[in-house]
């Protein structure tokens, strides 16, 4: 059985988003031990940590960012499909090509400025503005956007090149 060029892409860009998210979704439990660990300082001994604050926004944020393509998909995200209901199928295909480009002109621009502004940090070697005396380096962490925007980019991409064949005829939805 030969699988056809396309349909590697798809399973690879498949592959790639579910590791991804699932690799991501192992920060819950470092994220939950650190709320965990905070409260209890505060609550017990009135003595938060420093880091209580900034360490549980990095962890949640990236995993947010990297799971962002697992939401699109598993279509598992906020949709509004009153207006696209009542269209004839093929309205509805084109409108959700509509929206991918949109998605992939999002994620693109915010690939390339991600990028820039993830390069500008890394090279000035920036840290958190809440002037702590825990201060850490946020440079890293402005990294995981141009990286989820490439993920969800390539997760759109995909799904308009599926839409597009089906629109056209030449996918069935098996094969999809």
């Amino acid at each position: 059985m030969v699988i056809s060029p396309m349909k590697s892409f798809y399973k690879t860009v498949d592959v790639i988003t579910k590791w991804s998210s699932h690799l991501a979704s192992f920060l819950i439990i470092p994220l939950t031990l650190v709320i965990c660990y905070t409260i209890i300082m505060r609550f017990f001994f009135s003595k938060s940590p420093v880091w209580g604050f900034e360490i549980p926004l990095f962890l949640f944020g990236i995993f947010i960012l990297i799971s962002g393509a697992e939401g699109l998909r598993t279509n598992s995200h906020l949709a509004v499909d009153i207006f696209p209901r009542k269209l004839p199928e093929k309205g509805q295909q084109i409108l959700q090509i509509l929206s991918i480009l949109i998605i992939l002109f999002v994620c693109f621009t915010l690939c390339w400025q991600g990028y820039k502004m993830a390069l500008d940090s890394t090279l000035i070697g920036e840290r958190s503005s809440h002037q702590s005396t825990f201060n850490p380096p946020i440079w890293w962490f402005k990294w995981f956007i141009p990286i989820s925007a490439l993920l969800i980019f390539l997760q759109a991409f995909k799904q308009l090149l599926q839409l597009i064949g089906k629109l056209l005829g030449k996918e069935r939805e098996n094969d999809v």
